[in-house]
């Protein structure tokens, strides 16, 4: 009973950390043209963005609106080192949230990822940030068209389900077979049904 009761303490404190976390990803892209971030940043230039220790990701953008580090660790969850630290050249740190790039190499529907918002129907429906197992920066199922069900540890780390973030800045817990519905909307996708 107390284990419960300590779990739903620590799922709500994700919770507080995908809403800040959403609000941070608001605070930038408000800065940025409208413009979400990518899940990778080419920091050195040479068309590779996924150098470790060199290059970034969404991470690294969105820290200086993040300004506490603890934030991007689950309270139920213990990355392995080398944990975020802030640091915009990030590739290859650990953390518990990954940004949503579901469905990224198969066309419609499309993630959020390095969107514009004016192409975000309903920004009240649509997950950015996605709990994780540490040691991705986005969380992508590319040749899934729709009807996603994740079956990772991170998609019922709290009590059977997850937290996400929104891109209005509200955060929800949910179960993993309510994020990508294989009809109607999909709450991982840019375009509304």
């Amino acid at each position: 009973m107390f284990a419960k009761a300590r779990e739903k303490a620590r799922q709500t404190n994700c919770l507080a950390n995908t809403k800040q976390l959403s609000l941070a990803v608001n605070m930038y892209t408000s800065d940025y043209d409208e413009m979400l971030p990518s899940e990778d940043f080419d920091l050195n230039g040479n068309g590779d963005a996924n150098e470790v220790g060199i290059d970034g990701s969404w991470r690294g953008v969105i820290a200086p609106y993040v300004k506490n580090v603890q934030m991007w660790i689950c309270p139920s969850h213990t990355p392995a080192a080398p944990v975020f630290d802030g640091r915009m050249n990030d590739d290859g740190m650990n953390a518990s949230y990954a940004i949503n790039d579901t469905h990224q190499d198969a066309g419609a529907p499309t993630p959020p990822s390095f969107q514009s918002l004016a192409v975000i129907e309903d920004a009240s429906s649509v997950i950015f940030t996605i709990e994780s197992i540490g040691n991705e920066d986005d969380l992508t199922e590319p040749t899934n068209p729709r009807g996603w069900v994740p079956t990772e540890v991170w998609a019922k780390r709290h009590n059977d389900g997850a937290n996400y973030g929104f891109l209005d800045g509200h955060g929800k817990w949910l179960k993993p077979n309510m994020i990508d519905s294989a009809t109607g909307d999909s709450l991982v996708s840019c375009e509304k049904e």
